[in-house]
């Protein structure tokens, strides 16, 4: 097996405008952000594969300003759990959600969502923006 620097093609993809995950060449599942291993089979033959961008936030964890503050350049977001549309769930920041709209948001769960691509100081970042209907 060569080893591969995950980390490195990652954010080279995300300059790129490419948002990668890596997909286990036993079981299919697809881990993302990347991993060296499968973490639903623990299998180390995984490949790269291109993420859709789309899911749904099925919770909304937090608003930013009571969050972290190294979000704040992303307001108004909060933080939120995603279903990517190929099956894993992640936490991520939720760009869209206000602490007066959060209400609202969250009795009407779970709401589409689409990833971006964002420079922040230094790095490029992956957000996921509400999808308007």
């Amino acid at each position: 097996m060569k080893l591969e620097c995950i980390v490195r093609k990652f954010y080279d993809e995300l300059n790129n405008g490419k948002i990668m995950g890596r997909r286990c060449t036993a079981c299919g599942a697809v881990e993302f952000p990347p991993r060296i291993a499968c973490n639903e089979c623990g299998n180390f033959e995984t490949e790269w594969v291109e993420m859709s961008g789309d899911g749904m936030v099925t919770d909304i964890i937090s608003v930013s300003p009571i969050a972290n503050p190294r979000v704040h350049e992303l307001d108004p977001c909060a933080f939120g759990v995603i279903r990517l549309k190929e099956g894993k769930e992640i936490n991520a920041v939720v760009r869209g959600v206000t602490s007066e709209n959060e209400e609202e948001l969250q009795s009407k769960l779970p709401l589409p969502v689409k990833a971006a691509i964002v420079q922040r100081k230094g790095y490029c970042s992956v957000v996921y923006d509400l999808v308007k209907k």
